[in-house]
């Protein structure tokens, strides 16, 4: 197989990339690690990654493009800070986040972690001020039809409707200039748990771009639930699947204090 190449005058023999492979196809060999199964690879790029002599390559995850992890490291209070501080932003100035904002806030969400590293998440970005209202609509469309329905949403969404409808307050999409959206493949059974992973990436990293954002919840709702009128406003393909939705844009507001939450609910058990 080719699937790694060794460099034995490197290699040190410590079996560290055969114990850290995901999918369990290495074996070490009198001469360095070996794969005779390459089809499992995930292409984690674990096993090179690891390696503390540097010996090893894959041909998936080339060590050519890899960087080396950073030497200087938060403080557990640093990260500890960091993400409490995060707020969903639900007021938003006028103004769409530029092509190059939202660019930087994607891209660092192809490094999330998805089951198997199966990645393959698709974006799709709505900045359009008319499609953002008739998306709003079809989602409001979609709660009353789950309320004439009797479904065990019915008594939340009349509430939602009620502020919708009768008080003019969009608590659908909260004003929001730019939607982003999250499908994956059909077939992908993870990607609802791969796109909330993805999204808390972006969520953390927002701030450091200026950038505000909060999970999309009831767009989201209506199109895990396969919503017709609302997968054809977004446009998403026949092989795919919505998976979630966040909105973005430039904060209008910023907060000052760190709110409490509940307490801690751990229990260890022998």
């Amino acid at each position: 197989m080719d699937l790694i190449t060794v460099d034995k005058s490197k290699c040190l023999k410590c079996g560290l990339c055969v114990a850290d492979c995901p999918a369990c196809i290495l074996d070490m060999g009198p001469e360095g690690p070996e794969c005779h199964v390459d089809r499992g690879c995930m292409s984690c790029g674990h096993c090179v990654a690891i390696c503390p002599a540097g010996a090893l390559d894959n041909k998936y995850t080339p060590r050519a493009e890899m960087v080396s992890v950073p030497q200087a490291r938060w403080t557990a209070g640093d990260a500890y800070d960091f993400l409490r501080s995060r707020r969903s932003v639900r007021q938003f100035k006028p103004g769409a986040p530029s092509d190059e904002d939202l660019r930087k806030l994607l891209e660092i969400c192809r490094y999330a972690p998805t089951a198997g590293n199966s990645q393959g998440m698709y974006f799709t970005i709505i900045r359009n001020p008319g499609t953002l209202a008739a998306i709003r609509q079809a989602v409001a469309d979609w709660m009353q039809s789950e309320v004439d329905a009797g479904t065990e949403n019915k008594r939340y969404f009349k509430a939602v409707l009620h502020m919708y409808n009768e008080k003019k307050v969009d608590i659908i999409t909260r004003n929001a200039p730019c939607l982003v959206f999250l499908s994956a493949r059909r077939l992908n059974i993870t990607g609802v748990s791969n796109s909330e992973q993805t999204l808390a990436y972006a969520e953390l990293y927002a701030p450091t771009l200026g950038l505000g954002t909060t999970i999309a919840g009831f767009v989201q709702a209506c199109g895990i639930a396969g919503y017709k009128p609302l997968l054809d406003l977004v446009g998403v393909p026949a092989k795919q699947k919505l998976v979630g939705c966040m909105m973005a844009g430039y904060p209008r507001v910023r907060y000052q204090l760190m709110p409490e939450r509940q307490h801690l609910k751990c229990e260890f058990k022998d």
